[in-house]
């Protein structure tokens, strides 16, 4: 029979586990509406993630109160200090790709000089995603989580090359159609927020590896 200790950890950890495939299930709808370039997917994506914070909340009010009332040994006791920071990247992420969503509908409207650097736009969110799914996806891992790790390492460097290249093509048109200029900048700020969903798995992988087998935190 599980302890009590055991048995709250099993819960956050099924708690943090639903809050990512919630996003993840976000993130795929806004794919489509990138793919399909509708604003209407947008809009759904953002009814699903409305309820990330309190989610969160109510992990976190989890976290403390285990931290409080149970005695945890030093393995539990980095869990859930590692749980408490993922809980926090998971909304930054949330944060981003609702910034995102918003973002593109304005985009869309505009479609006459977004269009250019759709496929760029597409490959970078399919990095950004690939790399959150990946590292969402390390919670729930039995194995030491090291495969999946490197996964979310690729797929967030893809998106900074990504990134690059686009940041490059956005300034050279910038350049070329100064009446664009505000438009060309806006589009720059909203690919920034895929990099920074990248960036931010993994420093999720970062701390399930260190739930997984300890050692010293590094998430920079």
């Amino acid at each position: 029979m599980l302890s009590r200790n055991e048995e709250k950890l099993d819960k956050i950890r099924d708690d943090i586990g639903q809050l990512g495939f919630v996003i993840i299930d976000a993130g795929g709808v806004i794919f489509e509406g990138l793919k399909k370039f509708e604003s209407k997917e947008f809009e759904n994506a953002k009814n699903i993630l409305k309820n990330i914070e309190a989610n969160a909340n109510a992990i976190d009010n989890d976290i403390i109160t285990s931290l409080a009332l149970f005695g945890a040994e030093a393995k539990d006791l980095r869990e859930l200090v590692s749980y408490l920071k993922i809980t926090n990247e998971l909304v930054r992420i949330t944060d981003n790709m609702r910034g995102f969503a918003k973002n593109m509908a304005v985009h869309i409207a505009d479609a006459g000089y977004f269009h250019i650097f759709k496929e760029y736009a597409l490959q970078l969110y399919k990095s950004s995603i690939s790399a959150v799914t990946a590292s969402i996806g390390m919670i729930d891992r039995d194995d030491d989580g090291e495969d999946a790790y490197r996964k979310v390492k690729v797929e967030e460097s893809k998106s900074d090359d990504l990134y690059a290249i686009l940041e490059k093509n956005i300034l050279g048109a910038l350049g070329r159609e100064l009446d664009f200029g505000a438009s060309h900048i806006q589009i720059l700020s909203t690919m920034r927020k895929l990099e920074k969903m990248a960036d931010r798995s993994v420093a999720i992988a970062k701390l399930v590896l260190y739930v997984k087998s300890g050692g010293e935190l590094k998430l920079y």
